[in-house]
């Protein structure tokens, strides 16, 4: 820990850091502001719009791949098993409720003097028919014992949803997260682009170059 770094560089580490936890992961009452489109670039689009009660604004990311649905279900599905003191930025599978359900979690280091953030998820799936798959996310805070030092998580709600037609699979991803703490807003906000589409991007990767 380098307690001499410039908050110039703790700013750029920290927004670096959230982006990738707060995206590589899973319905709150969404607003039902109309979305503005704010990145339309590689066949991946990017939303946003104000939140119900809330000063962090959702988002809603697009694509399509050229796969099936089950392919890409697969793929977010897939993650290392979760075990006690893991390795902080990465998604974990804790276990499988069900057949629909499975519980992850996730652990970030943050850069001095932010406090680490994990979340523990509850991804249900649900097979609406044999061509889409929707997949809700939830928090589920009090699923494993807190961290010290660490901000838990509790706000999440969003959803993946996988329309397959003649072999490609339309992708969204609408999601609203709160990262507790004394993160600002505006700061939070910022990441709601680079976030979301890097996600998408290494999608369209890990689908298309294992199929």
């Amino acid at each position: 820990m380098h307690f001499l770094t410039t908050k110039v560089e703790i700013d750029i580490a920290m927004k670096k850091s959230i982006i990738a936890f707060l995206f590589c992961l899973p319905t709150l009452m969404f607003s039902q502001n109309e979305w503005t489109l704010k990145k339309d670039d590689d066949n991946i689009k990017i939303y946003t719009r104000d939140a119900a009660n809330s000063n962090i604004k959702e988002f809603k990311a697009v694509t399509t791949i050229d796969t099936g649905s089950k392919h890409i279900l697969d793929e977010l599905l897939t993650a290392p098993d979760y075990y006690e003191n893991c390795e902080p930025n990465t998604s974990y599978y804790v276990k499988k409720l069900n057949e629909n359900q499975h519980v992850f979690y996730a652990h970030k280091d943050l850069p001095w003097p932010i406090k680490d953030r994990d979340i523990i998820t509850l991804l249900t799936v649900n097979k609406i028919n044999s061509k889409t798959i929707k997949l809700t996310l939830e928090s589920l805070p009090e699923e494993l014992p807190k961290k010290d030092k660490t901000i838990r998580v509790k706000k999440l709600m969003g959803h993946w949803l996988l329309e397959e037609v003649e072999g490609k699979t339309k992708v969204t991803q609408q999601l609203f997260l709160n990262p507790e703490g004394s993160l600002p807003s505006f700061v939070v906000n910022s990441l709601l682009i680079k976030g979301p589409y890097k996600t998408f991007k290494d999608l369209h990767k890990t689908t298309t170059h294992s199929k």
